[in-house]
């Protein structure tokens, strides 16, 4: 059998979509896309078109249905000796299975159609699909499920025992199997398949009847030893009380608490003694620092004094050279103003006449730009009420994106509710031989009917039915999501869905009107129509105030030229004198402020300072008073550092007092508990003595121990038998090397790519690969590395490959994200190992890793989609 083409309709992430996966080849086909395209729900689809009833609703099937609901569709095309074949299923609603030759004639269908997929597959490959389809995220060899691991064993024995034809002569035939099944008979009488006893068993009943006998004797054996444990515990308890009321030990620990607290007092008391003397060294310091800030602030006083009395003096004699050159630039300055303003009145005439003849020339421009403003303002004014109508009309339409997008949910919501009722639905299809059905009054239309509400069919000649689909109308939400859906439209205030689309339609285009107008009217009118109309009547006004030319423009314009050229001379050398005048000005003021300025600063330095004479007798005074302050700071540190020398451990004291009061409660404390547990253990002893508990214990422990007995006789029965049994099944196995030949035969040469050299061994229990050696060192499997471990378990299922189709019963690989544990050296020898098998070989490789199997080769499937 090999594999030709997957079609996949509505299923998980293909809802609503039709995926066909095509292009596959006799040898390595190769399905490279990226994560979440669909490959493992390709994979998982073929797995239930092979092996999954198309009337079972299992977990499995269930996992191919998308998130919107619906029936999932698969269909396989194969081609067999006898030609090609459409196998094609649909699951969950209207389920159906249907097998198509090649010209589309119908085959089988429904029980036929999964009797002929049973013949094709053998009736029994779903062993041969697990050791060869490999699904995602499977590293090993064999799966987790108990029940698959049991099949695939079979599969894998039934293969080699088929290979290895000898398999009855080299183990003793039907005889051996005959003695090993009286045994497990026997076996079975006893115990269970994990050597435990079976229940209702001879065995079972026997340590049944022991462990009763012993959960009574437990209860007892506790009571019975409670009671001597509480006699020995008394005499403990009244020891212990006549320790704890001793006098002599209440008044040493008393005695203890007294010193304690005494010592932790004096510690106490001598702390306070070290805070005070902390507290006049830090008096003492501030007054030696407050001494030393007043000297620096003295000799500071004194400084500015003497500073100013200089600064005062260089200020005197700046003022008055400063006077000198101020007067000579003022007369200089005058002289110079007169001449520029004779030469302004000749300017000032030569510039009216020019003002004259230009406004001539302005008002006929003017009158030009008047008409081209008149042009703009009615196109401008034609584009404003344009875009106006054109905005009016949107503000029509209440339509907006978010009401789109809640409508289409609501929508999607309610074709949900609507398909899943459907789903649940009873279904009646119209097949008249008579008069015709009736539904609700109306003739019952031809095709499959889903009733989905309290309906009335009336069928002639028989009468009326009433149909009450419950499990459809129950829970299915379509009232809910059409009240919704309602509820969007009306606020859209449009009556379809359509229709609400047409609306945002319109309200998009008359928004692109709009911008279009809105960008034309910028254009025209950049600033607005009353700037343009504001501009229209100045320049009206301009046109309409048009004077008498007074003579050539261009020659009074020369005149005046040459007029201005000599006033701005003039007025240059005005400018010079004048400012030459002004900075001297301000040389002069400036010299005046800063002899001012000076004054000032001597005579604040002299009103801070006093009298220089008693300000330096000051500084002495306060320099010879140093000294004594820093001695009171030294006095101070010595006694404080001799009195934290002299102090107590405050923490020692503190420890030392909590550990006596402790003492003193801890044993009053435990000389009430003991009082307590005194009291409670005579009450114990005087109940428990009257029950006679030894002598019940004595009778039960008799009838327990035959009884456990005569669980020990069935125990060593099923030790007997389980050894004859080991021993038989290790016969057997002695013979079973002829099972392993033909797989080794297969798998050796492909292992020798991967690790030259290197030998398989095979569990003779597993009938898989149990340990790898390489260079003489043997390795279990379960020591290897995720990768190795990858590689040898896809070796393998390559090895069993060949022998299937050497037994007549070809099934093509399927990788699913496969070798995802191998570094790049050894994935080429796998894609190697791939090529070698796939000779004569179908292999399938779906893989996300683009890059990393660019290298394998192969065909490359592809993937199309359609809608539905």
């Amino acid at each position: 059998m090999r594999l030709r083409s997957i079609e996949l309709t509505n299923v998980r992430r293909f809802a609503g979509k039709r995926a066909r996966l095509s292009g596959i080849g006799d040898g390595i086909t190769v399905l490279s896309e990226p994560n979440e395209f669909g490959k493992s729900t390709f994979f998982d689809a073929i797995h239930a078109v092979f092996f999954e009833r198309y009337g079972s609703r299992n977990a499995a099937i269930k996992a191919l249905q998308p998130h919107a609901g619906g029936a999932p569709e698969a269909a396989v095309e194969v081609e067999l000796p006898e030609g090609r074949f459409r196998i094609a299923k649909r699951w969950i609603s209207k389920p159906q299975a249907q097998v198509l030759d090649a010209t589309g004639r119908l085959i089988a269908q429904a029980d036929e159609a999964e009797a002929w997929i049973d013949r094709l597959m053998g009736g029994g490959l779903a062993g041969p699909s697990g050791l060869l389809w490999v699904r995602q995220g499977l590293m090993g060899l064999e799966s987790d499920d108990k029940r698959e691991k049991e099949r695939d064993l079979t599969a894998r024995r039934d293969l080699l025992s088929s290979v290895a034809g000898e398999i009855d002569l080299m183990t003793g035939g039907r005889r051996m199997d005959a003695v090993i099944d009286r045994v497990a008979e026997a076996l079975a009488k006893l115990a269970t398949a994990t050597r435990r006893p079976k229940a209702g068993g001879e065995w079972a009943r026997a340590l049944d009847e022991a462990a009763a006998l012993a959960a009574e004797e437990a209860v007892l054996r506790p009571r019975a030893e409670r009671l001597s444990g509480d006699l020995a515990r008394r005499t403990e308890v009244n020891r212990t009380l006549t320790r704890l009321t001793d006098p002599a030990d209440a008044a040493a620990r008393a005695q203890a608490l007294t010193d304690a607290q005494a010592a932790h007092q004096a510690a106490l008391a001598h702390q306070a003694q070290v805070t005070q003397a902390e507290t006049a060294l830090r008096l003492a310091r501030l007054d030696a620092d407050r001494l030393r800030q007043e000297i620096a602030a003295a000799e500071t006083l004194a400084a500015r004094v003497a500073a100013a009395q200089t600064a005062l003096a260089k200020a005197d004699d700046a003022a008055a050279a400063a006077r000198v050159r101020a007067d000579d630039l003022g007369q200089r300055d005058r002289a110079a103003t007169g001449a520029a303003e004779a030469l302004a009145h000749q300017t000032c005439d030569l510039r009216s006449r020019l003002q004259a003849a230009t406004r001539a020339e302005t008002a006929q421009a003017a009158k030009a730009q008047a008409e081209d403003l008149q042009r703009r303002l009615d196109r401008a004014t034609g584009l404003q009420t344009s875009l106006d109508q054109t905005r009016a009309q949107r503000a029509r339409i209440t339509v907006t994106a978010r009401m789109i997008e809640a409508a289409d949910k609501a929508q999607s919501a309610l074709d949900l509710a609507r398909a899943r009722a459907e789903a649940q639905a009873v279904t009646i299809e119209a097949r008249p031989d008579g008069a015709p059905a009736m539904l609700n009054g109306a003739a019952l239309p031809d095709g499959p009917v889903p009733i989905l509400t309290v309906t009335d069919l009336t069928l002639p000649g028989f009468g009326s039915l009433r149909i009450d689909p419950v499990a459809a109308r129950s829970g299915d939400g379509i009232a809910q999501a059409e009240q919704a859906l309602a509820r969007l439209l009306a606020e859209a205030q449009a009556e379809s869905l359509p229709a609400t689309r047409a609306q945002w339609a319109e309200a998009q285009r008359l928004e692109a009107e709009a911008k279009q107008a809105a960008a034309l009217l910028a254009e025209v009118a950049p600033e607005g129509l009353d700037a343009l109309r504001t501009a229209l009547a100045r320049a009206e006004t301009l046109a309409a105030d048009a004077p008498e030319a007074t003579g050539d423009a261009a020659s009074v314009a020369a005149a005046l030229a040459q007029a201005e050229a000599a006033e701005q001379s003039a007025r240059a050398a005005t400018k010079a004198a004048h400012d030459l005048s002004v900075q001297a000005g301000e040389a002069r003021a400036a010299a005046e402020a800063n002899r001012a300025s000076a004054d000032r600063h001597l005579a604040a330095a002299l009103s801070e300072a006093g009298d220089p004479a008693t300000l330096a007798a000051r500084i002495a005074d306060l320099k010879a008073r140093e000294p004594a302050l820093a001695d009171a700071v030294t006095t101070a540190a010595r006694a404080l550092e001799t009195l934290r020398a002299a102090a107590p451990d405050l923490a020692t004291a503190e420890a030392r007092l909590t550990r006596a009061k402790g003492a003193v409660d801890q044993a009053r404390a435990a000389e009430q508990k003991a009082r307590e547990e005194l009291a409670s253990l005579n009450a114990t002893i005087a109940a428990l003595a009257e029950e006679g508990i030894e002598e019940r214990l004595a009778t039960i422990a008799g009838d327990r121990a035959e009884a456990e007995a005569r669980a020990a006789r069935y125990d060593s029965e099923v030790r007997a038998l389980t050894r004859l049994k080991r021993a038989l099944d290790e016969a057997r196995t002695k013979a079973r090397d002829a099972y392993f030949g033909p797989v080794l035969r297969e798998l050796q040469p492909l292992l020798a790519i991967l690790h030259p050299g290197a030998q398989l061994t095979i569990d003779d229990t597993s009938l898989l690969p149990a340990t790898l050696t390489r260079n003489g060192q043997p390795e279990a499997l379960e020591i290897l590395s995720g990768g190795t471990r990858e590689q040898v378990a896809i070796l393998t299922r390559l090895a069993f490959a060949r022998l299937f189709a050497a037994s007549g019963r070809s099934v093509p690989v399927i990788l699913d994200d496969a070798l995802v544990h191998s570094d790049d050296d050894r994935i080429e020898a796998m894609f190697d190992a791939l090529h070698r098998t796939a000779r004569d070989q179908q292999i399938l490789v779906l893989t996300c890793r683009q890059r990393a199997f660019a290298a394998l080769g192969g065909e490359r499937a592809e993937v199309a989609l359609e809608d539905i």
